[in-house]
């Protein structure tokens, strides 16, 4: 193939080319397709994308096209150091490709005698090349390397130039999945953090559907025979209180001015009822941003046979109570009313309700629903 034709079918090539590696932030699988996209754009043998530690010695991951597992891991773990153009690459600037036959001091003949030569790319017939620092960060090194036959000749420099017009498309798409993927491992680590709180959460859109819920709140949900999530919306059995879920999403959900926490008692009489605190979760983005993620509510699982303990020592040192204090929070959380809680202590309705008006202000809250989903949120509940 001339390289005027060369140029031609790159050219054309290229608007699929950039739709596959724009797919790739959001599904890795897509480097695959995009390698392979580029090797037939340019008239290639193979390519590869080795994502390396920040002095490009280790490579963490790689995805590549044309090679076989075996080879590939050789040169993985043995003979990616070995490359001769490796040395003079790390001098050369990061951001584009080199050509191996016009941009480097090792020229096509001492290449011939190298080890990495003969005990690995001639086997593989490579002999030519364009290769690259297409992104860097404070950890991650990650070059782009493309492979021609002998037979299919070295890389015109005229290609060279037009396949350089995509790297910082290539710099961009791996700097977005970096961040992306930074973002997800701190969703992640959040989410796992928050499942150690331990109450059980879902937490749930607008519509009432569960986005997400932790693994003991989806167990709760299942033995649950008052709740249940279907078509992946939570659903409350009662129709009075799936009415009242409802609103009460609508209430802390609605506005600027969300309302604090909403509770709803499920099975109120019998011998383990379950209780939903309902509260209003901060936006994903701040308003202004391109996407606005929908406003969400954590709705808190409480059920009695989850057997809940409450350490009142720690409970008072975490918000600076006394004892006294500690035991009626305590209490009011594991869902106790200050008669029941008075007559426990064998002390007056006035005494508790005297200590519960001290409990919300050293807590600052202003209602008990507030009080009790703070309680149960915090380091001092246990499950026995």
């Amino acid at each position: 193939m001339s390289e005027h034709q060369t140029l031609l079918r790159y050219a054309q090539r290229l608007p699929e080319l950039l739709e596959q590696l724009y797919r790739t932030p959001t599904d890795i699988g897509e480097w695959n397709g995009m390698l392979n996209r580029l090797v037939e754009a340019t008239s290639s043998r193979s390519a590869r994308l080795l994502v390396m530690d920040r002095q490009a010695a280790t490579v963490h991951y790689s995805t590549k096209v044309n090679i076989d597992d075996d080879q590939h891991r050789r040169y993985v773990d043995h003979f990616v150091n070995l490359c001769p153009w490796r040395p003079e690459l790390a001098l050369k600037t990061p951001g584009r490709l080199y050509n191996t036959h016009h941009e480097f001091a090792c020229k096509q003949d001492a290449f011939y005698q190298t080890e990495f030569f003969n005990d690995w790319a001639r086997h593989l017939d490579i002999e030519h090349g364009l290769c690259g620092t297409v992104y860097t960060d404070d950890r991650y090194t990650v070059q782009l390397l493309v492979q021609r036959t002998g037979g299919q000749g070295a890389f015109p420099m005229s290609l060279t130039r037009q396949v350089n017009q995509l790297i910082p498309h290539v710099r961009q798409v791996l700097h977005l999945n970096r961040v992306m993927t930074m973002q997800q491992q701190e969703s992640v680590s959040a989410l796992a953090a928050a499942e150690k709180t331990f109450v059980p959460f879902l937490l749930v859109n607008g519509r009432g559907q569960v986005v997400y819920g932790s693994g003991r709140a989806l167990e709760l949900v299942d033995r649950s025979p008052v709740l249940r999530v279907e078509d992946g919306a939570l659903r409350l059995m009662d129709s009075k209180a799936q009415l009242q879920l409802r609103k009460s999403l609508d209430v802390v959900l609605s506005g600027p001015q969300r309302s604090a926490e909403q509770v709803i008692v499920l099975a109120a009489d019998a011998l383990s009822p379950l209780r939903l605190v309902v509260e209003p979760l901060p936006l994903a983005l701040a308003a202004g941003g391109l996407w606005q993620g929908d406003l969400l509510a954590a709705v808190y699982l409480q059920a009695a046979e989850e057997h809940l303990d409450i350490d009142p020592d720690l409970l008072g040192r975490l918000f600076n109570l006394t004892a006294a204090e500690a035991r009626v929070a305590a209490s009011l959380a594991l869902g106790r009313d200050p008669a029941a809680i008075a007559g426990e202590a064998t002390v007056s309705l006035h005494t508790v309700r005297t200590q519960l008006k001290a409990v919300m202000h050293k807590m600052r809250v202003g209602r008990q629903a507030e009080l009790v989903a703070r309680v149960l949120r915090s380091a001092a509940v246990r499950v026995s």
